[in-house]
This record gives C-alpha cells, sequence and structure tokens, in this order.
C-alpha cells in the first residue's frame, strides 16, 4: 500500500495537480524589508503588509536555535527582534510559550542528541528564571525530548526515552539488543515525578516487522499536546500516527493515520508528521513532512470518535522548495490563514489556506524546532514590565 501510494503521489507531483501556489513565478514582485535586522540573521519578505490579518500584525513569532550556543527569538510582523534569549553553552530544543506568559524550555549541551535535554528552564519576559531543573537533581532523571509542556495544574509534561533489551536474534539482531522507546511523563516544579507512560507497556516490539532498522529510535515520538477533553495526542513520526492517550489511565483511546483506527480519504495519508494538536476549530492538525515524497503539507481532520470517520476539513501544500523532511509546524492564525515553519529551510511562511504566500520570515542561523505564534493581548503585559530589551545569558 506504501509502494501504492507513493506512485500516486509521485504522479501528482509530475502531473503538477498538487497546488504550485505561493512562490514559484512571483518572487521578483516581493518586497525585501531589512530594517533593524541583522543582515547575517533574518530577512523578512511580505508583498502587501495591509493585507495581512491584524491579529497577526498586532502578534508576534516565536523561534529557536537547538545548535550551540542556544538562541530564542521573538520577532514582531516587521522582522524586529523585540526580545532575545542566548545560551552560551546550549542549545533550546523546544520552546512553549505558557498560558502564564512565561517561556518553558527544554535545553540540551552539545553532546545532547538534536532533540534531547538535560536541563528545564522557564523564563520570564523579564529575563527572570522561575525554575531550573537539570537531569540528575531531585526527582528529575528521565532523558527527556522533542517537546515540554504546562498542563492545567502548572506541572511539567514531557516526552521521554526509554532503552531496554529483547532478544532480536530470531530476526537478525543479538540476543541482548537495546530497543529505543519513548514515553510520557509528569512532574512538579521540583522535579518530583507524578506519573509515568510508556509505549512498550501497550507495544511489542518483537511483532514489529520494521524493528532492526527502528530499535535505535523505534517510534520517534515528537510532539504531544491537549485534546480537548485534557487527554494527551501525541504524534509517532516512524509509525505515521497520532495518538490519543488518557492522562490518567495511560490508556490508547484511539489511534490516527496510517493502519489506525480511522477511515480517512486516502490520499490523506501522511507517512510521518510534526505538532499535532486541536486547532481553534477542533479540527486534529498535523504538519505533515511527506518524507516519502519530499514535499510537505498542512492537514487538518475533523474526527468522529463514534464512527470512527475522519473528514479532511484543511490540505495546504508547501512548495517543493520548502519541503522539511524533519521537525516543522502548522498553526491556523484566523480562518484564512495559517503559520508554517519549514525548519530544515531555516523559514516561516504566511500563507492563505489555498497556499498563497502573505509573508515570510527567514533565517541565515536558526532552524526553529517549530514557530509559534503569540497574539498581541498575550505578550505585550509582560514586555511592558521588561526593564530593557538587552540580550540575556544563561551558562548550563
Amino acid at each position: 500500500m506504501k509502494t501504492t501510494l507513493l506512485a500516486i503521489s509521485m504522479l501528482f507531483l509530475i502531473c503538477g495537480s498538487m497546488p504550485q501556489n505561493g512562490f514559484a513565478g512571483v518572487a521578483r514582485y516581493y518586497f525585501r524589508n531589512r530594517a533593524n535586522l541583522p543582515s547575517d540573521s533574518l530577512s523578512l519578505t511580505c508583498l502587501n503588509m495591509r493585507s495581512l490579518p491584524l491579529i497577526f500584525k498586532k502578534g508576534y513569532t516565536l523561534i529557536y536555535s537547538r545548535e550551540v550556543p542556544g538562541i530564542i527569538e521573538i520577532v514582531n510582523v516587521k522582522g524586529k527582534i523585540i526580545w532575545s534569549h542566548q545560551s552560551k553553552e546550549a542549545g533550546f530544543k523546544v520552546v512553549r510559550f505558557t498560558t502564564q506568559g512565561t517561556l518553558l524550555c527544554l535545553v540540551g549541551a552539545k553532546e545532547n542528541d538534536p532533540g534531547y535535554g538535560n536541563t528545564i528552564l522557564e523564563l520570564s519576559l523579564r529575563g527572570d528564571t522561575l525554575m531550573i531543573l537539570k537531569k540528575g537533581q531531585r526527582g528529575f532523571k528521565e532523558v527527556i525530548h522533542h517537546d515540554i509542556l504546562l498542563n492545567n495544574k502548572n506541572e511539567i509534561v514531557a516526552l521521554t526515552s526509554e532503552d531496554r533489551i529483547y532478544d532480536l536474534s530470531g530476526i537478525g539482531g543479538t540476543v541482548k539488543d537495546t530497543v529505543r522507546g519513548d514515553g510520557i511523563i509528569v512532574m512538579n516544579r521540583r522535579g518530583q515525578q507524578l506519573w509515568k507512560w510508556t509505549i512498550f507497556d501497550v507495544l511489542n516490539p518483537l511483532q514489529d516487522k520494521n524493528i532492526i532498522k527502528n530499535k535505535k529510535d523505534w517510534v520517534h515520538t515528537n510532539s504531544i499536546s491537549f485534546d480537548s477533553d485534557d487527554n494527551y495526542l501525541v504524534s509517532f513520526y516512524n509509525l505515521g500516527q497520532v495518538w490519543k492517550i488518557n492522562a490518567k489511565s495511560g490508556q490508547v483511546m484511539w489511534k490516527f493515520g496510517k493502519g489506525g483506527d480511522f477511515q480517512l480519504p486516502f490520499l490523506s495519508i501522511f507517512q510521518q508528521s510534526h505538532a499535532a494538536h486541536i486547532n481553534q476549530k477542533h479540527w486534529l492538525m498535523v504538519f505533515d513532512n511527506g518524507a516519502d515524497i519530499k514535499r510537505s503539507r498542512t492537514l487538518a481532520f475533523q474526527l468522529n470518535p463514534v464512527s470512527k470517520k475522519a473528514t479532511l476539513m484543511l490540505e495546504t501544500w508547501l512548495p517543493p522548495s520548502l519541503y522539511s523532511e524533519r521537525m516543522g509546524s502548522s498553526y491556523l492564525i484566523n480562518d484564512t490563514t495559517l503559520l508554517t515553519c519549514s525548519a530544515n529551510k531555516k523559514t516561516v511562511v504566511l500563507t492563505n489556506i489555498k497556499g498563497n504566500f502573505l509573508w515570510e520570515l527567514h533565517s541565515s542561523k536558526i532552524a526553529s524546532y517549530r514557530a509559534e505564534f503569540i497574539s498581541g493581548d498575550r505578550l505585550t503585559p509582560g514586555l511592558y514590565r521588561q526593564p530593557s530589551m538587552a540580550k540575556t545569558t544563561i551558562n548550563n
């Protein structure tokens, strides 16, 4: 089935049936504004600022660098950096703007894998350190990677990694082979573990025909978010699925995607995805990397958990030049526009639903894991209290 899907998708690419709106053929008309931008850092491209949605013009975009030295930047609609924070010795693997108006960060040093961190850091917009937890201290013993957020009890929810030994000798491995799986952990602000879930409790790696290939990173969990009932939505890159997991019992409530519990249109089956979440229209939205066809898109579905049918509500393609094999995100700004991060191309774009270009922010340095939109009413109060816009540095 995967071969058939790949063949059909490639045929669409060759025949031009996939939308090509946006960048090709019209780039020469774009107005490039470099005012207040470091020439070697950010560049902004916009055809007409007046045509942008008011909410976007009054809001901000959050980007960050996972590489060392790490940097967090909050940028306004004109591309001006209005807040930043730097670390000389560590990268920001993921940064979340919380409901409390703070920045929750997973921080990792050079020796950490790209998406993995050893420090949880929470910053105020004044630059104050509100919380810092380091792996190995107190109850913080887990390996954390790819995502972190706060729940409605102000507790830390994060994705974890765990190694277990299996006998894979019968399928080409060794008698004592290591399989790396993923899980979820909930901790209080002192680092004490309150709840834990692991993929090993619900799946047997010996039943996975691809386990020899994927044993070093079996399912590759890359995002966690909350459904409207506060249960978890977790994205598995290697499985091509999003799972809903009960936040109390750990029960897998449903699986969505390739080979999952829902019926969905054949051409909307995604092979890989990032940033799975419920948007403001109550649709399940994912950034589909499209690694099999070398083309990325945004997908949103209306799910019926009773009939197990999924209705495709949104499909917006990025042009081939902005294909992102790994990382990336897409979020609705209003009913007609979405902000998409092509992480591998170090580019964030605002498009309409058809994929037509409205605004583009490109960095020569930052391949941000995601790009998060922050509305002006959420950010301004914190900035108003900030004594200065000077960059600060933390050493980990």
